[in-house]
């Protein structure tokens, strides 16, 4: 049987955690990358600092929603926002009967006002 360094366990699990967290608040946050992901690993603790919105990405989101239900439009669109911390716990050793945990710190979001109801509807008077 082969075992691998401990050192390459910790980067393939820290790869898979990047995977994990690009695969899902990865595309509505900007500098999500190895350099804001502090890990330590076997701990099962993750922290990410410093993470900006992808606002086009947030923007487009609402966008689908609104288009989907015209009448749960939200009446804003969003300028800017930024986590101060994000962090996830991943309970390794119990991994499949305990939850993984996120916690978003410091949630800042800049929005104005706008009409995505009228720009729901004008999108589907378009496609025809």
């Amino acid at each position: 049987m082969l075992s691998q360094p401990v050192g390459n366990n910790a980067k393939m699990a820290k790869a898979a955690l990047q995977h994990v967290l690009e695969q899902t608040i990865g595309k509505y946050v900007k500098n999500l990358d190895a350099e804001s992901l502090n890990v330590e690993v076997w701990s099962g603790k993750i922290e990410l600092h410093a993470l900006e919105l992808d606002v086009a990405a947030v923007n487009m989101e609402l966008d689908r929603k609104a288009a989907e239900a015209p009448n749960l439009a939200l009446p804003f669109k969003v300028v800017s926002g930024k986590f101060e911390a994000f962090q996830v716990e991943v309970p390794w050793s119990s991994l499949t009967s305990s939850p993984v945990v996120l916690r978003a710190r410091g949630l800042t979001v800049q929005v104005e006002p706008y009409n995505r109801k009228a720009q729901a509807q004008h999108f589907y008077s378009n496609e025809t």
